[in-house]
């Protein structure tokens, strides 16, 4: 009967430490802070990832990687300018961002976000970029 006992103390106490350990990794599991998200967009050469995909900053406002490079407001980000890989984009090569190269497709939100099919916005339309319909945005 005792040794019944000490094997189930002993599995009982296997069984917190791999939840314990189980729980630590995910509390300690952060996601990539921004400028090495954009690092790596310059790294590897992805224009659209650095030049067109806004990410969400604390305060909610929504910026490129190119922005947070250039404008001085930013600075606290950390995000350094990618002097390999220049932000111009032409109108023909902004539509395939989205189409092409990010597989989504351009949509007029309803209520400023995508329709309703657990989509999520990949890139607002710039001024610039084809189809020139105001207001767009690229769903993916």
């Amino acid at each position: 009967m005792e040794a019944k006992k000490i094997l189930l103390i002993s599995v009982i106490v296997v069984f917190l430490v791999i939840v314990a350990v189980f729980i630590f990794q995910i509390t300690r599991s952060k996601p990539d802070p921004i400028s090495v998200q954009c690092a790596f967009a310059c790294d590897s050469g992805q224009k659209s990832s650095f030049c067109l995909v806004e990410r969400t900053l604390k305060d909610k406002t929504n910026v490129t990687c190119s922005d947070l490079s250039s404008n001085p407001i930013y600075s606290s980000y950390n995000v350094l300018k990618c002097p390999s890989m220049p932000c111009t984009v032409s109108a023909k090569e902004a539509d395939q961002t989205c189409v092409i190269g990010l597989g989504g497709k351009w949509v007029i939100p309803v209520g400023g976000t995508c329709p309703q099919t657990g989509d999520k916005i990949v890139r607002k339309l710039t001024p610039s970029d084809q189809p020139p319909v105001n207001g767009q945005i690229c769903c993916g």
